[in-house]
């Protein structure tokens, strides 16, 4: 398949896929409000973190070594789908001797999300790795639009719902569910759709020491990188109230949308970039500080209405993310420049550099919040991560700049030919491969 063809199917589907994820997350925001929908977050954001340690960052290797054609894609499989099942079945174990109830959640939603939502996420971010080595972005991203389409549908009391057996007390046993069945019908589709070349066996011991080696590196990256984005949750848990953490998580979830582009370039652009030291500069630079005024014309007109803007969309409850979002701006914007770089250092296999910069991002995080979210709560949480990503991004930029002698301003300053240079350098994929 070209790579334009690739790169315009990655924008259309995942991009379909991110419009349902953000249109379920505001119609449970708005129907839970902002306590019970921030306990649920906040509950998947621990989660998160068991995926993160436990998942070993095993999608990047399956990834890797499918494109590669270096491990039987078969052996990939079976080996990823025992681990999660393990995985997800240590974690109930554990959880049913040690956790009590969580909070307001009605039932045992708590022991069924564990396993599902565990097990099905390994399942799901597995599966995805093996599809996207292949370049298949379509069925993936259609199964979960339509997962996400029927969770929409089930939400009672709501302008969708249709199906009445479904309460506020039984809701979160189909969301959680949902993830262990996206994973699952991923995990036959890889099957069925690759089935004459994908014969089932468990990897040699080489091939699993090849598989944890390449995997190591960006296991420990991932891990810093998570408790960057997600250590001031645990602050403002312990510090703030209920419907606080609702908001803050709400507030942090806008802040991801702005980067799903950067993500969906990347992939495309950074490959042939780094074979091209003139294109790269171009490149690279073209591209940071078209994503930087692009989010700064977004940004302004979330400044000018997003004061009546948000509790429209989201509900009364979070009548505080307006002033939370203004705090969280500089870091979107930092944010939005810093991930064109990162890919790029990733893809040269040097993640230390990203690695040292989190670090030290991170500790401007926990300090800050440690500091002032006890008595300034979600501002100055959204304050402190906007700093934090901000050192982040002069310390990246400063190694970028030294070694590729470029100018800071090159980064910042848009140019009249800028618009020339987009189509030509990125959406004309054709002259860019020739130039390359």
């Amino acid at each position: 398949m070209p790579v334009k063809n690739i790169l315009y199917q990655s924008v259309l589907w995942r991009g379909l896929f991110y419009i349902t994820v953000f249109l379920l997350n505001v119609l449970i925001a708005r129907h839970f409000g902002a306590m019970l929908s921030g306990i649920v977050y906040y509950l998947i954001s621990i989660y998160s973190l068991i995926l993160l340690g436990t998942g070993l960052s095993l999608e990047s290797g399956i990834t890797y070594f499918i494109a590669k054609d270096e491990i039987d894609p078969g052996k990939l499989l079976l080996f990823s789908s025992i681990w999660a099942i393990l995985v997800g079945t240590l974690a109930l174990i554990i959880c049913s001797y040690f956790a009590p109830q969580y909070y307001d959640l009605p039932g045992n939603v708590l022991l069924f999300s564990v396993f599902t939502f565990i097990c099905g996420n390994l399942l799901l971010s597995y599966a995805t790795g093996f599809f996207y080595a292949k370049n298949n972005y379509v069925v993936p991203n259609s199964i979960n639009i339509i997962i996400n389409i029927v969770l929409i549908v089930l939400l009672p009391n709501h302008m969708f719902s249709i199906f009445h057996f479904v309460t506020n007390e039984n809701y979160f046993y189909f969301y959680f569910g949902s993830f262990f069945l996206q994973g699952l019908i991923l995990t036959i589709a890889i099957k069925l759709k690759y089935s004459r070349h994908l014969y089932l066996r468990l990897p040699r011991v080489q091939e699993v020491k090849l598989l944890m080696t390449y995997c190591l590196t960006a296991y420990v990256s991932n891990l810093v990188f998570f408790f960057l984005y997600r250590i001031d949750y645990w602050f403002v848990n312990r510090y703030c109230t209920a419907e606080d953490l609702g908001t803050y998580i709400q507030v942090s979830k806008i802040g991801q949308l702005f980067f799903v582009l950067p993500t969906i370039l990347a992939t495309v652009i950074f490959p042939l970039a780094a074979g091209n030291k003139h294109l790269l500069k171009e490149v690279l630079t073209l591209l940071s500080r078209s994503l930087l005024w692009l989010y700064v014309v977004i940004c302004l007109f979330l400044v000018l209405f997003g004061s009546s803007l948000f509790p429209v969309i989201f509900g009364k409850s979070f009548g505080k993310m307006y002033g939370c979002f203004l705090f969280l701006i500089p870091g979107i914007v930092c944010l939005s420049m810093l991930y064109t770089l990162t890919a790029y250092y990733a893809g040269k296999n040097r993640i230390s550099v990203n690695t040292n910069g989190a670090l030290m991002a991170l500790a401007v995080v926990i300090t800050g919040d440690y500091l002032f979210i006890p008595k300034y709560g979600i501002n100055a949480a959204a304050l402190i991560s906007s700093i934090g990503y901000l050192v982040y991004l002069l310390f990246v930029l400063r190694i970028f700049v030294k070694e590729y002698d470029v100018t800071w301003s090159s980064f910042f300053v848009m140019k009249n030919a800028d618009f020339d240079l987009l189509y030509n350098k990125i959406i004309n994929r054709n002259k860019l491969k020739n130039e390359g």
